[in-house]
């Protein structure tokens, strides 16, 4: 059976029961003939599950505070409250074991965190039926969908798609699968990393075919600036794949950088929308969204720049071989990248990764923290001249310094790392200068039309960016 539609819900979507009760509003009304429905935990159970997993190897059992969430979700939907009773019976036998050993390994870990979607699955799902909608609960790793043992950060086999779409075609009703977690060759439970369930809905979305991916948030859709940081920031209404990409690259978190991939392999056209606004038509990101020159601006707003020293006459091969190889080792992605004859940096996420690389690598390597990159982002952006040195008059008029600028590395961004005490004053002087609203010399009264994003979609969203 052909799946038109896959639509994923983030946690903050399924907050409560009458967020439950609207998400499948949401299903009835857009969902189409008969869509694959992908959730995440309920918001904040992921971090409790962490919470408790911490909890128990020092000696605490502290899974009375998922059964309790779950069962106030329960009760306020109408569900049986027994309803969850065996991943609750699960989950305290795991966190007993790890009690008794003072120690988890990240294998359970994994393991512990995948019952936020496996419950989550359960409930929306018998939500949909109280409604009369028949739907079928679906483990993803249940599919096929399997993983290396990457355990917190796994990546999907893209040779297991094909054992998803036919084990799909065997679910009665809409199955509601579970995002974030797949299983290793092994059989171990695995969990993808940060946004793992919008990777899950486009492996599942190019898996059946579809023709559609709705990402299901609480923010408008992609926007200009962080509406955190700029206020009037706007929704783009239309963006293409490698501009999405772009985004995440430089730390936009409304989506998963590897979701794209699929979607795009798949042919998915992707709509990030709004399920507080349901009637807005928030963001379509297809193959080119015909757009030129800058789009938006990506902040990341914590940045450490990793830097080795190569000594004279030192083999750079060798060296090079060597830095990107433990940064490799500890899977940890590169941002951009700076090549000089004594020295190669790059700029990352901190993280205790980060820590261990920096071991690993021994005295040549020092890190410095304190700051943030922003980047202006567009098709062909980078390929005018004039962008590159606007802005870095536009920062220098602001008194930002200016650390690093790479204005050619990347075909479809400019980025500038500041201080990250200036971060907020560098975007919301970028955006001004780029992306503000101008009189158009054009149609009736003089209109407003928005620089570098669709009039349409030309709205301002005060919503935290990310899920």
């Amino acid at each position: 059976m052909h799946f038109e539609r896959v639509l994923k819900f983030g946690g903050a979507g399924l907050a409560d029961g009458p967020a439950v009760e609207h998400a499948c509003d949401l299903i009835r009304d857009h969902g189409g003939k008969r869509p694959v429905v992908v959730v995440s935990a309920h918001q904040g159970v992921t971090e409790l599950l962490d919470t408790v997993v911490r909890a128990a190897a020092q000696g605490l059992i502290e899974g009375d505070r998922v059964r309790i969430r779950h069962r106030t979700l329960l009760r306020q939907l109408g569900l049986d409250s027994d309803l969850l009773d065996r991943h609750f019976t699960e989950l305290f036998v795991l966190l007993e074991g790890i009690r008794a050993r003072w120690r988890f390994s990240p294998e359970e870990r994994d393991l512990a965190l995948s019952y936020g979607e496996r419950m989550s699955a359960r409930v929306v799902a018998h939500a949909l039926r109280s409604r009369g909608i028949h739907a079928t609960p679906v483990d993803a790793f249940d599919l096929g969908l399997f993983t290396d043992s990457n355990f917190g950060n796994a990546a999907p086999s893209l040779e297991s798609l094909t054992g998803v779409k036919e084990s799909l075609e065997e679910v009665t009703g809409v199955p509601v699968v579970t995002g974030f977690v797949g299983k290793d060759r092994a059989g171990n439970l695995t969990t993808l990393g940060r946004n793992g369930s919008d990777l899950t809905a486009a492996l599942i979305a190019e898996a059946v075919g579809a023709g559609e991916l709705h990402l299901w948030k609480t923010v408008g859709g992609m926007m200009t600036a962080d509406p955190k940081l700029v206020p009037d920031a706007r929704v783009i209404d239309r963006l293409g794949f490698d501009e999405a990409a772009e985004y995440a690259f430089h730390g936009a978190e409304i989506l998963h950088a590897a979701a794209l991939a699929p979607a795009k392999r798949g042919g998915v056209l992707v709509r990030v929308l709004d399920v507080n606004h349901p009637e807005a038509e928030g963001t379509l990101i297809e193959e080119r969204s015909g757009e030129h020159g800058v789009v938006g601006i990506a902040a990341r707003k914590r940045v450490t720049r990793l830097m080795l020293t190569i000594p004279a006459g030192g083999d750079r091969s060798v060296y090079t071989a060597t830095f990107f190889g433990a940064l490799a080792d500890q899977r940890i992605e590169c941002g951009p990248v700076r090549m000089g004859h004594d020295r190669i940096s790059v700029l990352v996420a901190p993280s205790t990764n980060l820590e261990r690389a920096v071991a690993a690598l021994g005295p040549r390597a020092r890190q410095e923290s304190e700051f943030a990159l922003v980047a202006l982002i567009g098709r062909e952006a980078n390929h005018d001249a004039q962008v590159g040195a606007r802005a870095q008059s536009v920062l220098a008029d602001c008194g930002v310094e200016i650390y690093e600028a790479h204005t050619g590395s990347r075909e479809r961004s400019q980025a500038f790392l500041v201080r990250a005490q200036d971060l907020e004053r560098a975007v919301r002087a970028l955006h001004g200068a780029f992306l503000r609203r101008q009189i158009s010399l054009s149609g009736a009264g003089g209109a407003e039309r928005p620089v570098g994003a669709r009039a349409a979609a030309a709205r301002t969203v005060g919503t935290q960016i990310g899920e």
